[in-house]
């Protein structure tokens, strides 16, 4: 890769990483091209882009980002996750963390969350949140719950009532009629 290239390799990833909400870093030393294909494949289902950084460009390129907080961390053969929608975070972190444990060379190394440091427990964690749908229905229910209740306890009075009638006419017709 000559000089220009490499400027302009900078320079993209600057941008992208300009404007990155959520970004993972894995090692994949030992990962075969195939299982990297797959990886991309998985990740941009989700709206995230995967590249394999070179170390002193990516330095340069997240300088002044909102990446910048992992430092020195981009060490070797570094796989870079990213995404500029922070609600696609906990989908690409399960995605990562199920590659991972079919593939032993995909080892998490950490991350960036909104600018924050994300540690390979914290991605776990992130991971097994429930998606925005599920998170959605449950508030729904919530919010639905006490004015359900509040119908089922007005059906209840007029119900009560038909039930002591119909109580009454049952015993009524069992009662033999004095005459």
């Amino acid at each position: 890769m000559n000089r220009k290239q490499k400027e302009e390799q900078v320079a993209w990833l600057h941008e992208q990483f300009s404007a990155v909400q959520v970004l993972f870093l894995a090692d994949c030393q030992g990962m075969k091209v195939s299982e990297m294909d797959r990886l991309r494949a998985e990740m941009r289902s989700r709206g995230a882009s995967v590249k394999i950084l070179k170390n002193t460009l990516a330095r340069r390129a997240y300088e002044g980002t909102p990446v910048s907080v992992i430092g020195d961390s981009i060490v070797g053969p570094r796989a870079a996750t990213w995404t500029s929608d922070p609600n696609a975070a906990p989908a690409m972190a399960k995605a990562l963390i199920d590659f991972a444990k079919t593939h032993p060379n995909l080892e998490l190394v950490m991350g960036v969350l909104s600018g924050k440091k994300v540690t390979p427990a914290d991605m776990e964690a992130l991971a097994k949140l429930p998606s925005r749908e599920e998170l959605l229905s449950q508030l729904l229910g919530t919010l639905i719950a006490p004015v359900s209740n509040f119908v089922g306890t007005l059906a209840a009075v007029p119900r009560s009532l038909l039930n002591v009638l119909k109580a009454i006419e049952d015993k009524k017709k069992d009662t033999p009629e004095a005459a």
